[in-house]
Order: C-alpha cells, then structure tokens, then sequence
C-alpha cells in the first residue's frame, strides 16, 4: 500500500469525522474517497465501516465527558440499530442502488422542509414527556436505519439524529451525543461481517479509524461551543447539498 494513499486517508477522515460526529454523513466523503483510491465498491463500504468506528468511539468519550449522553434513549435506539445492520450488511447485494438513491432524496426532502417549518426543532429543549406510541416509532425507524446502514451506510448518522429529534425531543448536540451509542452498534456490527467476507482493507482502514478518532474528538470538543442554532445550519446546509449531489449524479 502507497504511504501516500495511508496520508490521503488519515486527513480525509479527520475531515470527514470533525463534522460527521455533529451532523452526520461522514462515510459521504470517505466512501467515495476509499473508492477513487482503486478499492472494489463492495470492499470500500466495508473498509468505511471498519474506519468509521473510530467517530463512535472518540464522539463517546468525549460526549460522556460532558455529560450530554442520554443513556436510555441511546440504547432504545442503538438494540433495533444492531439488528438492522446485521440484516442490511447481509442485504448488501440484493438491494437496487438507484431505487435507494430515490427513496433517500426524497425523504431528506420532506425532512429538511419540516425542520425549516420548525424553526425551535433541534434548538430548543423540549420537557414534555416522551410517549410510549414515540418509543415504538423511535425504535422502528432506527431498525430500518440499521438496515440502510448495514448495506451503505452513507447519512445512517443523519438519519439517526432526524429520529431523536423528532421522535426522541432532543436538541442537535444532545442527538449527535446519544447518536454514539447507536453508531458504536450500526459500524462494529456492519465490520464484523464485511470482514468475515473479507471486504475490509485494513491498511486504509487503520488509517481512515485513526483520522476519525482525532476528527470526531475536536467535533465533540467544540460542539457547545459552535451551538446548536450553527449546528442546525450546518445540518441544513449539508442535507441540501447531499441531495444535489445524488440528484445530479448519473
């Protein structure tokens, strides 16, 4: 493996994870890179995965530091995330790409105009008490984000903050915090089993984990700092982005 190419992916996953560990869609950089760097489809995905762990991880920590992990919904969460990625993983090849594409486009669509709608949503803290009817949608949509996130994997991380703040009342720190637990579940799971069909290149990998573990640490660090109303902005911003990028692309 050419250094060069090890360098390349360290600083793509600093990037990629300093953002992602807030708002998601880290693996929208990364996979793509990892595929331009002469990676199989198959094998970047599953490279992604194995680097990913890395923005759990080091977000955990320092979430946890700060007191901003809300354990219980992490883990109502995260159980029906490791069931769908074990199932998604295994899905992988059996699923059409492009019927995908559409299917995320237009929920991001319908998503982004509602949090605009909703100028409080993900900013202001909601104390009202979660229902029993909200823990049973909550845990549903994050089976199927398990799904989505064992086959690709690219915006699980956003799709699990639109469920804990829609459905769980939390702020967009407080999500990307408690998001860790479900994303340390969605990528060891989805790894392991890449891996056992030997879809991992662990040269890249090592190097992609390593530049998410610094990238997701100055994330978390910074977050209370940057805000939830910037944080939104950057949220909103990105999701418009990703859909022109996957409308556009062939």
């Amino acid at each position: 493996m050419d250094i060069s190419q090890l360098i390349i992916m360290f600083f793509v996953g600093v990037v990629a994870a300093a953002f992602g560990t807030l708002i998601g869609g880290s693996s929208i950089v990364t996979i793509p890179t990892l595929i331009l760097l002469g990676l199989p489809p198959h094998t970047a995905i599953g490279t992604d995965r194995f680097g990913i762990i890395g923005v759990g991880i080091s977000g955990w920590y320092e979430f946890h530091k700060k007191k901003l992990i809300n354990y219980r919904i992490g883990f109502i969460v995260a159980i029906p995330v490791l069931f769908g990625t074990a199932l998604g993983a295994n899905l992988v090849l059996q699923i059409s790409e492009s019927v995908l594409k559409y299917v995320i486009v237009v929920t991001n669509i319908i998503l982004v105009a509602f949090l605009l709608m909703k100028p409080g949503m993900g900013i202001e803290k909601r104390q009202t008490a979660i229902q029993k009817k909200e823990y049973i949608v909550g845990g549903s949509l994050s089976f199927l984000n398990g799904i989505y996130g064992g086959f690709y994997g690219a915006m699980a991380g956003t799709f699990s903050i639109y469920i804990l703040i829609g459905w769980f009342r939390q702020t967009f720190i407080q999500s990307a915090a408690t998001q860790k637990i479900g994303s340390i579940f969605m990528t060891v799971t989805a790894a392991t089993i890449f891996a056992m069909n030997d879809a991992v290149d662990y040269s890249l990998g090592l190097a992609m984990l390593f530049g998410c573990l610094v990238g997701s640490y100055l994330g978390a660090h910074y977050a209370e700092r940057i805000g939830n109303v910037w944080v939104k902005r950057m949220f909103i911003v990105f999701i418009i982005v990703a859909i022109a990028k996957m409308v556009l692309s062939p």
